[in-house]
């Protein structure tokens, strides 16, 4: 089961379970998921290299947990 663990100023962690709830991770956080800086993932989502993003506002755009297990099916290499 997928999840985030979101670590607090004062040094605590808190461990969230995405469990079938569709949750929507900004790009700091989904950069994070999939190992990379913020700048890289951002120029991924630019040139579309990426999984498909969501708008959740105006400014704020966000990657759908289901778009991000999409996109890394189709990443899949067969050796």
């Amino acid at each position: 089961m997928p999840t985030i663990t979101e670590k607090a100023s004062d040094g605590t962690s808190t461990i969230l379970d995405l469990g079938d709830v569709e949750v929507v991770l900004s790009i700091r956080a989904w950069a994070a998921v999939i190992g990379v800086g913020y700048s890289s993932a951002k120029r991924m989502l630019a040139n579309g290299d990426g999984p498909v993003k969501v708008r959740l506002s105006r400014n704020r755009v966000g990657v759908t947990a289901s778009a991000h297990r999409t996109w890394l099916a189709s990443r899949r290499i067969e050796t």
